[in-house]
């Protein structure tokens, strides 16, 4: 199958981000700046220096260097996560749960 026809059964568009998201750990509170870089309608890929469990909840906040994308603050439960080729950062995939004001 093409990653092609993957995509088109997505339920929304994702929009290429490339963006710092401030992160927050949920679990102690930690505090960490992740890159964002995609959203659609349900989720978030970031981005990470760590690898989080599935299941875990991150506080993120971005604010996007151009008006195409309105900042926002979200909180997310990590779906998925896949090491890069260095095995130094974390392509995380997430689900958006809420979003904050």
């Amino acid at each position: 199958m093409a990653l092609r026809d993957i995509e088109e059964k997505r339920d929304f568009i994702r929009m290429q981000l490339d963006c710092p998201a401030q992160c927050t750990d949920l679990r102690n509170g930690e505090q960490f700046i992740g890159q964002a870089k995609d959203l659609s309608g349900k989720g978030l890929c970031l981005e990470l220096t760590r690898s989080f469990p599935p299941g875990a909840m991150l506080e993120v906040r971005i604010e996007p260097a151009t008006a195409v994308v309105a900042p926002l603050h979200v909180m997310v439960e990590v779906m998925r996560v896949e090491p890069d080729v260095s095995g130094e950062r974390f392509r995380t995939g997430t689900l958006i749960r809420e979003f904050k004001s």
